[in-house]
């Protein structure tokens, strides 16, 4: 979905449309989930986080501005969610078990991502670059997309994004020979 046609499902929405809420999800589900997933690199939170940004979206869709960007709008959302989120879970006291009891290689993301090689990226990656990683290989944004949703310069998602693959190369042949 381009950004006008999103912006137009926001105002849509705005105004009361209950089937612009299902297209925006819909459209922007994929990309949402890994964006939050890159930054708190927890399958279930990142789930729970991405349906409280909808519901954040839904609650405040009146401060949405006609014209600006509806999808970076949504992903600042979730980013600050995000980011609060992982703020609250530092001051609590996790259990041995707790810590423990996550394994990513079980889950996939959309079954465009096999749980081996998400593990892969989650370990070897920065959060920015497994973020860039994450929304153009699952996701399918463009880079120039990506670019706008994390306010970032072209050339440096482009950048992250090339050694982010050579990373991630060097990893996976190191794995092969092993």
């Amino acid at each position: 979905m381009d950004r006008k046609e999103l912006d137009k499902q926001m105002c849509l929405l705005q105004q009361g449309d209950e089937n612009a809420f299902e297209v925006i999800y819909s459209e922007t589900k994929r990309g949402l989930f890994s964006f939050i997933f890159s930054i708190c690199k927890n399958y279930h939170t990142a789930e729970d986080l991405m349906q409280s940004a909808y519901i954040k979206l839904r609650a405040s869709v009146g401060g949405y501005t006609p014209g600006s960007n509806a999808l970076a709008w949504l992903f600042t959302i979730a980013k600050n969610l995000t980011l609060n989120e992982l703020q609250r879970r530092k001051r609590e006291v996790y259990s041995e078990f707790d810590a423990g009891s996550f394994e990513l290689g079980h889950y996939t993301i959309d079954d465009k991502l096999p749980g081996q090689l998400l593990t892969t990226i989650m370990n070897t990656l920065s959060e920015s670059e497994s973020q860039i990683v994450l929304l153009h290989l699952v996701s399918g944004y463009k880079h120039r997309e990506i670019a706008e949703m994390t306010g970032r310069p072209l050339g440096t998602v482009l950048w992250a994004y090339r050694n982010a693959i050579q990373k991630l190369q060097k990893v996976l042949k190191r794995e092969e020979e092993e």
